[in-house]
Order: C-alpha cells, then structure tokens, then sequence
C-alpha cells in the first residue's frame, strides 16, 4: 500500500511527537541527577573536601557545600530558602554542631533556637521535595553525652525526625568516636598513614576541630586531616543511600547554584566540574548577611 504525502497538519503532529519526545529524554539526562547539598559549620567546613569527593565519585550527583566557622542554623536560613527554590537539592544534609556566639542566636536558649531554626530549615527544604538529614556531629572534648552516647542535639535531631516526614538522622559523628563518646585517636583504616600503635589521630589538640595541629580558626589544615576525611565520607554516603522511593529531582530545574563571593563564595574545589555543574568545596563560604 503506498502512502500519500504528509499534509501541512500531518507533519505539525510529526514535529510536535519529535518534540515532546526529546523533552523526556533532556528530562531524564539532566533532572533526574541527584544534587546534594550540606550547610554547617567549622566541622563540616574541614570536612567539606572529603564529602564533596565522595558524593562526586558516585558518578550522577552534584554537590553544593555552604559551610563556615562559628555559624548556627539561623544564619543560614535566608540561604536555605533560597538555594531550596533556585538550586533545589534533592538531599540536604544539616550538619552543626552547637555555636551561639552569631547575632541571630543573641538572648535564646541554644537547644530551643536549635530545635526552631532546623525545624524551619527542614520544613523549607522537603517542601521543595528534599530529604532531609540531620548530622550528629562528634562531641567536643568538653562536652557531655548520653549513657547512649548522644549530645543534646543529636536527641533534637531525632525529636524532628520523628514528626517530619522525607527526614532522617545521619550518626556521621560515629565514624570518629568510640561509640559516641569523644576519643583523639582512633586505630588507622585502610589508606591512612598509621601512626605510633597503628593509630591516627583525629581530632584537634583544642577538643573541638579535626586537624591534628594547632591550627587558626578558618585556615586549611597544612597536613593529612584523618578525622575531617572520615566524617565528609560518613556524610557523604548517607545522603547517597537515599531511601527508595525518594524523589531524585524529576521535573526540577537543573541550573546551578549561586556560589559566587558575594554570597558566600566557594572556597578550595568551588570549579564547574567537567559536565559543567558547579561545585563548592571544603571553604563553603560565610553565608549571606541577613
């Protein structure tokens, strides 16, 4: 049977097949790559390179890091608003470890303000369609913990978990504790230069930082820094290990984040990555002025 020629409505209906039919596949290339993203403070600063790695090793993620010293969940939360709507992560990790010398924790209780603000950051970001997980940072040297090994904020994590969907509790501070309990050293794992006893040393002589030296406030670590390594990774791999089912980012916009100096900069890695995606790296940047 021979079939006659298109006519002009034919080959409209032609075009707009090819068309629709391209769109899904641009769909499916470039919005279904997860994209990760992690605010904290200092310790999630020093460990910003080694999460930044992992989760680019996985080969479909892109990474934003918005990290800087001595920050609390308030300072970050017209960041989190934003890049929710603009960069839309499809994980977030909140990682902090209980600063309150910034202005926006002046006169409040800090397990309070911590409680507020984080739920208002998860609120923010799973409206968006992000799940959401909450880091239990290791304890300061200082600092007290629970018969379960647990600081008082890694118990408000769990408290927020509980009542708010698409959110979960990440037990990254694990990786560098002795059942959750502050310890400098730890026997040394695989590619670690082993020190005296086979041990490495992982946090910082001040009890708090990761750097096994002395070291200014906000200044890279000059030497291997075991203990930042091992919590960016712990990090790094829950926000991978979604749960199925999660939503991996169809139908949202692709474009990248705002990481450029005069909202918080992007620090040591923060280069397009060879598919053009941009990334943050270990310095994250102070975040915007409120």
């Amino acid at each position: 049977m021979r079939i006659g020629r298109l006519g002009p409505i034919s080959w409209l209906f032609v075009v707009a097949v090819v068309l629709v039919a391209g769109a899904a596949v641009v769909s499916r290339t470039s919005h279904d790559r997860p994209r990760v993203a992690m605010w904290g403070d200092s310790l999630a600063w020093e460990a910003g390179a080694s999460f930044s790695r992992t989760v680019r090793a996985d080969g479909h993620s892109q990474v934003l890091v918005r990290t800087w010293g001595g920050t609390a969940p308030c300072d970050w939360l017209p960041d989190i608003r934003d890049q929710s709507r603009r960069w839309r992560p499809t994980v977030a990790a909140i990682a902090f470890s209980g600063n309150q010398g910034t202005a926006c924790m002046q006169g409040r209780d800090l397990v309070t303000a911590y409680r507020e603000d984080v739920t208002r950051a998860v609120e923010l970001l799973t409206s968006r369609g992000a799940e959401v997980i909450l880091v239990d940072a290791p304890p300061r040297r200082d600092q007290p913990v629970d018969a379960a090994g647990l600081t008082s904020l890694d118990r408000v994590w769990r408290q927020i978990a509980g009542t708010h969907q698409r959110t979960r509790v990440a037990p990254a501070g694990r990786a560098i504790t002795v059942d959750g309990r502050y310890t400098p050293t730890l026997p040394c794992a695989v590619g670690e230069t082993c020190g005296p006893g086979g041990m490495v040393t992982v946090r910082s002589p001040d009890g708090t930082h990761f750097c096994p030296l002395v070291q200014p406030p906000m200044i890279a670590c000059p030497v291997p820094s075991p203990g930042a390594v091992r919590y960016g990774t712990a990090i790094a791999r829950e926000a991978l290990s979604q749960p199925d089912g999660a939503d991996t980012g169809d139908n949202r916009d692709s474009g990248p984040g705002d990481n450029s100096p005069d909202r918080g900069g992007t620090g040591g890695d923060g280069t397009a990555g060879e598919d053009g995606r941009r990334v943050a790296g270990a310095q994250g940047g102070r975040p915007p002025r409120s």
